[in-house]
């Protein structure tokens, strides 16, 4: 391979990287942690997002899961047990 043709191969290369950086980010928006989720929710007992799993514990703090490794969340809901009686 000549010398020319290697540095067209490195140009390339460092463009398409460098294309495929800023594409990886631009659909992405800032999401709210799930656990955030019970405190716009507090009359939700449990709630999660498909990965995480939190509930609110007797002395109102939150407690959640740890997602698993390939998981793709969702938008958080409410769980079973849905509401407290007011």
């Amino acid at each position: 391979m000549t010398a020319r043709a290697l540095t067209a191969c490195l140009l390339f290369l460092a463009a398409a990287t460098t294309a495929a950086a800023q594409t990886a980010g631009a659909g992405e928006t800032a999401q709210k942690p799930v656990a955030a989720f019970g405190d716009d929710n507090p009359d939700c007992p449990n709630w999660g997002d498909g990965c995480v799993v939190c509930s609110r514990q007797p002395d109102g703090a939150v407690a959640c899961s740890t997602p698993g490794i390939a998981c793709l969340p969702g938008e958080p809901t409410c769980g079973r047990g849905r509401r407290r009686n007011p």
